[in-house]
């Protein structure tokens, strides 16, 4: 995956603190707990002997605040929710505290504009916390925090269908204790509903996402039951989506939250998204495709690594045209592969199946790519990624309206 500006601006910051004894964004290796939270390792600097100073908050006594901030937060991006319950978390005197809401506000924004314009009313928001390292003093508290955040959405005429869809972002938060109230002075993170754009304020493209298109009763919801069941298939859809969905880390709605062990994480290090997808059509227990001589991944105890084609997306996109692997349904922005036109009067990406990618180009370059892995009640495509992590995500959210999407149907023999 390409970094973006912002991504770009957060690593530069991380190195910045690392240097300063702050650790910023472990990389994985312990799951978060299903509980509300998980506290991994914790700092908290005592007064000296004798000492009138106060003693640091316990982490204990800070995660009910922690928790009220986020699911705030979350309750925010709930249809017809007023977004200003959240200016009074924020520090605005500090500014990074003024950055951290304007941040969060662009994504409400995005999020109430992108359930308007696909139709949709957006009723549910879970949290669920995992404090992974955290340095507490009187007056201000650090923390990095790994959020899971399941949100509900569901189309007008049925009120008793639910389609949920998990992201997982990691945070660099620090508060401060301001008038007797802790508030949030810092919240680095990239977010998928809105970071992964290179447009600073992305706003969504018009149509809706309902195109009267109902789905039969099959319990697979679009999901292929068993692709994988004749000898002469080469690629293995079902197996490619079982792992997409077992390795989406934290966003994972329910279950283990984790990444593959057998792979390098290249989150902080220009990012994950076609490692994972690589991952997803090569692995012995995802899609089996045979790795080549470009297209490869070599093991080691260290986390091996990955050719340039398995880790890049540009190379990456030329080797599935130019070695045979998948084909180019369509290219074009929401209006020309989301909508329905006179190629494809279902539109061209409810022509995908399950296991087959999308890549995302901005400024005339791949920026991403992600995995078809479901389809919603009325048929709309969802994908999981990793940089950052979603699970069963509508395939358009969180981009542009001059987004161009690519549309890569993988070859089963």
């Amino acid at each position: 995956m390409k970094m973006s500006g912002l991504s770009f601006f957060l690593v530069v910051l991380s190195v910045i603190f690392a240097l300063g004894n702050f650790l910023f964004f472990p990389l994985p290796a312990v799951p978060p707990s299903a509980a509300p939270f998980f506290i991994a390792e914790t700092s908290e600097r005592k007064p000296a002997a004798g000492s009138k100073e106060k003693e640091a908050p316990s982490l204990e006594s800070l995660l009910p605040r922690l928790q009220e901030i986020y699911v705030t937060r979350a309750n925010a991006l709930l249809t017809g929710a007023d977004p200003e319950k959240i200016v009074p978390l924020y520090d605005q005197e500090a500014r990074l505290g003024r950055w951290a809401l304007s941040h969060e506000q662009t994504k409400i924004a995005y999020m109430q504009n992108w359930a308007k314009k696909r139709g949709v009313r957006i009723g549910e928001a879970k949290v669920n916390l995992d404090v992974k390292w955290s340095k507490l003093q009187k007056e201000s508290a650090e923390f990095n925090v790994w959020q899971t955040l399941v949100l509900g959405y569901q189309y007008p005429d049925e009120k008793d269908r639910v389609n949920r869809f998990g992201i997982g972002t990691r945070h660099s938060v620090r508060l401060v204790k301001k008038n007797g109230l802790w508030l949030v002075q810092r919240d680095w993170y990239t977010d998928p509903l809105g970071d992964d754009t290179l447009v600073p304020k992305p706003f969504p493209a018009d149509g809706s996402a309902d195109l009267n298109i109902v789905l039969s009763n099959d319990p697979n919801n679009g999901t292929p039951s068993n692709t994988s069941a004749s000898p002469n298939l080469v690629y293995d859809r079902a197996g490619a989506v079982r792992y997409a969905d077992r390795f989406a880390g934290l966003a994972v709605i329910d279950g283990e939250r984790k990444y593959n062990p057998r792979y390098r994480d290249l989150n902080g290090r220009g990012g994950d998204c076609t490692n994972f997808v690589s991952q997803v059509l090569g692995d012995r227990e995802g899609g089996k495709l045979p790795m080549d001589s470009v297209w490869y991944y070599r093991y080691d105890g260290r986390g091996g690594c990955g050719s340039t084609a398995w880790v890049q997306t540009d190379s990456f996109a030329f080797w599935l045209l130019s070695g045979g692997r998948a084909v180019r349904l369509a290219k074009g922005t929401f209006p020309e592969v989301g909508l329905p036109g006179p190629k494809f009067p279902r539109s061209a990406v409810r022509e995908l199946q399950a296991g087959d990618l999308i890549a995302y180009e901005e400024k005339h370059d791949i920026q991403h790519f992600a995995v078809v892995t479901g389809f919603d009640s009325r048929g709309y495509p969802l994908v999981n990624a990793h940089t950052a992590d979603r699970y069963h995500c509508p395939w358009d959210i969180g981009w542009d309206r001059t987004t161009v999407f690519h549309l890569f149907q993988i070859k089963e023999k």
